[in-house]
């Protein structure tokens, strides 16, 4: 075949392989906004740089500079809310259009290792995977971080053609720059590109990067020292982050973390992410799949050593040592690929034997092998979007979360109209509480002694806190706080259809807390909250909490 019919067979592969994902993702798209922290913290700085030009913790009554989270993922959400998204389906279609793009970067990269059949398959199997479904439809970074990391391994892989020009190098350096500033994970890829360009001998480019990429990350890490939320590197080593009373983790420690991750992204979280599922099955298919993919890295780690291959080792001995709290199928994500590819370069070496015809025919069956149960897990995904869309038309965004979530997002709507401006509340999703309110809020200490509940509320100045049915650990800390003295608390009033399971209950003044505490009485009187703890004219201007728009971004309307 001739050059211009490569290049035609190449550009018709890319398409078709876009126009795959595409479809898996359009199909899938769940409308319901996630019910995690994260994604509300991504709304919420994306919000605070269109309205205030800052990059702060609007939820948190302190305010403080936000340190945790890179910016180029919420500056993104703040370039669509500057076009008129205010939706939560509408910010989602930033996490849809890259996940495609990652798609088509992945197909570029591979393209010229396995020719534009094999980097149209591989791609095939990425975009049809469980994990990169799941995440095409929330506002999280992790299909933005992966659409940057296959750019940059594009195009760096790209710039080491003979006669290549050097805006390959220049826009390989951009996605390393950009993919680090959207997730802390990014730092093994902007090793690989130290490392790569130090191996290569290309002085004067390691030292523009290290200038380019160097200094705004040190202006970063320097920010981070401040006042703010802390940053990964401080929970990385506790035992673990959600439970900073366990302290930190010795060496020992780390060793039985590396082995108990190592196992479970191979055996779970791995093959899970790619064909879905777990079980004797899906481990041997990880354990099978990561044996050919090291095999295959050390094959073509022998003859060259190039951005791919210093970042798949950098990257999962970063995952490897993250605590285990924090592993998952989204942290697996940036793997796929380079797994994928490598397995494949080492199935294609091994059955040199069989033919190129025959060993073609063999590496299309094992990819239909896998193709087959993720697509089931697609088809799944599809029937489950389409229930959730359902449920949504009727009962509001949160309907599909069960009576706990919906509850909360009711008294959230009602507390924005109904208490006083400025009002703080002690809740357990203090930065959805904020995204559903436009209220500031702090998690209640996961402890059950009053004066413990009732000095962080005093410290942030909150005068309320919500005793909810999101997940038992507000009965556990607040309720139990409650029953030991509840002369501190008073009723506002309680939400949802089963006798207020979700409570509002108000702080009193410290002058008119009782100082005797009641050991878990089985009946618990509470007063009712004086009338200074109610606006004397709600306002009923904002929606309801079954309205589609993000509550909070009302106010950027003109």
């Amino acid at each position: 075949m001739n050059e211009s019919g490569l290049a035609r067979t190449r550009w018709a592969c890319l398409a078709l392989g876009l126009s795959i994902s595409t479809v898996v993702v359009a199909a899938a798209f769940n409308p319901a906004p996630h019910n995690g922290g994260d994604n509300a913290a991504y709304v919420t700085l994306a919000f605070s740089l269109v309205e205030h030009g800052a990059y702060t913790d609007l939820y948190d009554p302190a305010e403080l500079p936000h340190t945790k989270y890179p910016p180029v993922f919420p500056g993104l959400l703040a370039m669509v809310l500057l076009l008129g998204a205010r939706t939560w389906s509408a910010l989602k279609t930033v996490s849809a259009v890259f996940t495609v793009a990652a798609v088509g970067f992945t197909y570029l990269w591979a393209e010229r290792r396995l020719g534009a059949v094999g980097a149209l398959g591989l791609s095939v199997v990425l975009a049809i995977s469980p994990a990169l479904v799941y995440y095409s439809h929330w506002i999280l970074s992790d299909p933005i971080f992966l659409a940057f990391t296959m750019a940059a391994l594009w195009a760096l892989e790209s710039a080491e053609r003979e006669g290549a020009s050097v805006w390959w190098l220049v826009g390989g350096v951009t996605a390393v720059a950009l993919a680090y500033f959207t997730r802390s994970a990014g730092l093994p890829l902007l090793l690989a590109l130290l490392g790569w360009l130090a191996l290569r001998r290309r002085w004067l480019p390691l030292g523009f990067s290290s200038v380019a990429i160097g200094v705004p990350a040190l202006l970063w890490w320097i920010r981070g020292r401040g006042a703010g939320v802390g940053q990964y590197a401080s929970e990385f080593w506790m035992v673990d982050p959600y439970q900073p009373a366990l302290g930190t983790v010795n060496f020992g420690g780390l060793l039985d973390r590396v082995m108990d991750n190592l196992w479970a992204y191979v055996s779970i979280h791995g093959p899970g992410g790619i064909v879905g599922g777990r079980g004797t099955l899906v481990t041997a298919f990880g354990i099978g799949l990561t044996g050919l993919a090291l095999l295959g890295w050390a094959r073509s780690a022998r003859t060259r050593i190039g951005p791919a291959e210093l970042f798949m080792p950098l990257y999962a001995g970063l995952i490897l040592l993250w605590p285990e709290v924090w592993s998952g199928d989204r942290f697996a994500l940036p793997l796929f690929p380079l797994f994928f590819l490598f397995a494949t370069l080492a199935l294609r070496e091994t059955l040199g034997k069989a033919g190129s015809l025959g060993g073609s025919v063999i590496i299309a069956v094992a990819t239909a092998l896998v193709l087959l149960p993720a697509g089931r897990s697609w088809l799944t995904s599809v029937e489950e979007a389409s229930a959730c869309e359902r449920i949504t038309n009727d009962r509001g965004p949160w309907g599909c979360y069960g009576s706990g979530v919906s509850e909360f997002a009711e008294a959230a709507a009602w507390m924005q109209s109904s208490l006083p401006e400025g009002s703080s509340v002690m809740t357990r999703k203090p930065r959805l509480f904020y995204v559903m309110s436009g209220l500031t809020s702090r998690t209640f200490p996961f402890d059950d002694d009053p004066s413990v509940q009732l000095a962080e509320a005093d410290l942030v100045g909150a005068r309320y806190v919500l005793l909810d049915n999101w997940d038992g650990l507000s009965s556990r800390y607040v309720g139990r706080a409650l029953q030991r003295n509840a002369q501190a608390f008073c009723s506002i009033r309680g939400f949802g259809s089963t006798q207020g399971s979700t409570h509002l209950l108000g702080i009193k003044e410290e002058s008119s807390r009782s100082g005797n505490e009641q050991l878990r009485t089985q009946e618990i009187r509470l007063d009712v909250c004086p009338a200074s703890y109610i606006r004397t004219d709600p306002d009923d201007r904002y929606p309801s909490s079954s309205s589609r728009r993000i509550r909070l971004l009302e106010v950027l309307e003109p």
